[in-house]
């Protein structure tokens, strides 16, 4: 099962969409909060990664929406290692993206700037306006939400060219 699983997201990886679509945040809830001083750690940690133009945190729901001087830039890895040096643990992770009639479905893939998204759990159909996608790799969701979705997926691949790829799903909210 695991090998027919790398061999789909092979085939999936050369059969990427032509895409016409925009990074435009990243939106994050991290866990082990117990007061704010913990939620202004992780604030700060996350202002010093390279390109981070603005962070507004929610404290109440431990959240933060991040947006960058340069969305071509993105780096979900990045912002999580900030969580992480600041002592905490990511609880999920959103790529917001502006599409433009952009088809997915589950076990395709499409490739932004340096980033390659691989579908899962997701019904063919074409996307249009900003869509939120979930991070369904390890340390990007927690395990008890992963579970939903068929797969073991590691904390994300690597591509050919040195991309990376992340494993997503459709957010509902």
């Amino acid at each position: 099962m695991k090998s027919a699983h790398i061999y789909m997201m092979v085939i999936a990886l050369f059969v990427q969409s032509s895409v016409i679509a925009q990074i435009q945040s990243v939106s994050l809830q991290a866990r082990g909060l117990t007061c704010s001083m913990c939620s202004r750690a992780i604030y700060k940690s996350l202002q010093k990664v390279p390109n981070v133009a603005n962070v507004q945190e929610d404290i109440e729901h431990s959240s933060y929406h991040v947006q960058f001087n340069n969305p071509s830039l993105i780096s979900p890895e990045k912002l999580k290692k900030a969580v992480l040096d600041a002592g905490f643990s990511v609880a999920w992770m959103e790529v917001n993206i502006n599409f433009h009639n952009t088809e997915v479905a589950s076990d395709s893939s499409l490739k932004l700037n340096e980033l390659i998204f691989y579908f899962v759990g997701v019904n063919k159909q074409i996307l249009n306006g900003e869509k939120k996608l979930l991070i369904v790799d390890k340390d990007y969701l927690q395990e008890d939400d992963r579970k939903k979705f068929t797969g073991n997926f590691g904390s994300g691949l690597s591509g050919s060219n040195g991309e990376k790829i992340y494993h997503v799903t459709l957010s509902k909210s």
